[in-house]
């Protein structure tokens, strides 16, 4: 069974989420404000399509 993009891509927001955050405290790098609001919109639609998907399911 082959795997949609959207189920591949699922864990991926939060992994970066996290990256993100950790760098942005231990000030690894710069890290702009546009960046963390994409990661959190990319996160959010991940978690409203899984959402839909789990209802659709059920």
């Amino acid at each position: 069974m082959t795997k949609k993009l959207i189920d591949r891509l699922y864990g991926l927001p939060f992994v970066l989420i996290l990256l993100l955050v950790l760098a942005k405290y231990l000030n690894l790098f710069p890290i702009p404000t546009w960046l963390f609001g994409l990661i959190l919109v990319w996160g959010a639609i991940a978690v409203v399509v899984e959402a839909v998907r789990q209802r659709e399911k059920a």
